[in-house]
């Protein structure tokens, strides 16, 4: 699914992007789920409880945090690179201001559908490669009917109770319905390894490692048990081994 933010405090003008978007989800060959923002603050907000976007169609003059205050806070996590940042607005002085924070489109008002399809329709498309070239860097994570993207050097470890899953990262826990099994398949082995029916880690976030426990740079411990021991302690020292 590509994810797409609108976010403008026009409601008018935000509504307008929105229908040319899901008057034309027929175009398209992935499901597209559009979210729409009415202040740079709550934008910023959604981002930092862990959403992400593909598409971002963003107003420069806003009241309160503008567009331009908005894309860097976008661009301050690597994690939203692959995002794009498309401008509207009704002036064009803005070009010098915007280098930093990478657009890759500017869309003048009032919209008109021509020029706004000429960008959504390739904006998509790349979403599109970027998320089948790029999918192999992050965990997909289903959570309140999104889908959140959280990068593989972001995660500590993920510990499962009946079904539900507690993944650690570097910007908190998130939770989720799935089971250990499902998510090693979509886990680079060379670095994430099972080392309980509960858990897994990262080998990055490892600080030290014993026969029946592991220290992680965070504090936590966690448990090894004994029948991956032994296959836990070799993976470990082949993983050091690559680093040298």
């Amino acid at each position: 699914m590509i994810h797409i933010a609108i976010c403008d405090d026009d409601p008018h003008a935000a509504g307008l992007v929105e229908r040319l978007i899901l008057d034309n989800l027929e175009r398209f060959s992935e499901k597209i789920e559009v979210t729409v923002y009415y202040s740079g603050e709550r934008f910023v907000q959604a981002m930092e409880c862990g959403s992400v976007f593909d598409i971002i169609f963003m107003d420069i003059e806003m009241r309160g945090m503008d567009g331009i205050a908005v894309g860097h806070a976008l661009r301050a996590d690597d994690a939203n690179d692959p995002a794009q940042l498309i401008y509207i607005s009704s002036y064009e002085q803005y070009h010098l201001k915007l280098f930093d924070v990478q657009p890759s489109g500017f869309i003048k008002k009032p919209v008109l559908t021509e020029p706004f399809m000429n960008k959504l329709i390739p904006a998509v498309q790349k979403a599109i490669r970027i998320r089948q070239q790029g999918k192999q860097h992050f965990l997909p994570v289903q959570q309140k009917g999104k889908e959140l993207l959280i990068p593989f050097r972001d995660i500590h470890y993920l510990e499962s109770r009946i079904r539900r899953i507690s993944l650690m990262t570097r910007d908190g826990e998130i939770q989720y319905y799935g089971t250990l099994g499902e998510e090693a398949q979509k886990l680079p082995a060379r670095y994430f390894i099972r080392i309980h029916q509960s858990y897994i880690v990262n080998f990055y976030s490892v600080k030290e490692i014993s026969a029946r426990k592991i220290g992680l740079i965070t504090g936590d411990e966690l448990p090894v048990s004994e029948k991956n021991s032994i296959p836990v302690r070799k993976a470990y020292l082949s993983f050091r081994g690559s680093l040298a």
